[in-house]
């Protein structure tokens, strides 16, 4: 039975929820995800925890905050003018609304509105998963070694 080894390319089924039970991702057979295992390109305690899986296997494996999306960072909740909202555009201005700005510097940010008044909005910048610990069923679907181009 192959199992999968550093350097292969999976393809997996993940789901994962909050510790709370709430789904946040999901996807099927149609969908998988596809990494190298090893690259780093993917949350590295599901990269270890596949070490030695074999296709059709299953794991669950939990990522605390700073493994997943890192922490909730106060400093990146911020209050910001209602003007650089434009008010022809066809964004929903309420709290729980994710909507983009465009920083003076020419970034753009997305953000969650979690609080408003006459003047100003309070967005949070955070990755709506930051602070979050997920548990995450993995399953591999596929286990291929990984071609070397020179």
């Amino acid at each position: 039975m192959r199992t999968i080894k550093e350097g292969n390319r999976v393809q997996l089924i993940c789901e994962a929820k909050l510790d709370t039970g709430e789904l946040c991702y999901k996807n099927d057979k149609t969908n998988p995800i596809e990494i190298i295992v090893g690259e780093g390109k993917f949350f590295p305690p599901i990269e270890k925890a596949l070490q030695d899986m074999a296709e059709g296997q299953s794991k669950v494996v939990t990522l605390e905050p700073e493994d997943a999306f890192g922490p909730h960072m106060n400093d990146l909740v911020i209050k910001v003018p209602r003007s650089v909202f434009n008010p022809d555009a066809n964004v929903t201005l309420e709290v729980g609304s994710r909507v983009k700005i465009d920083a003076p510097t020419g970034r753009s940010f997305v953000g969650t509105i979690v609080a408003m008044d006459d003047q100003t909005f309070t967005l949070d910048l955070n990755h709506q998963l930051a602070g979050k610990r997920l548990v995450v069923n993995v399953i591999v679907l596929s286990i291929a070694e990984e071609q070397v181009h020179s």
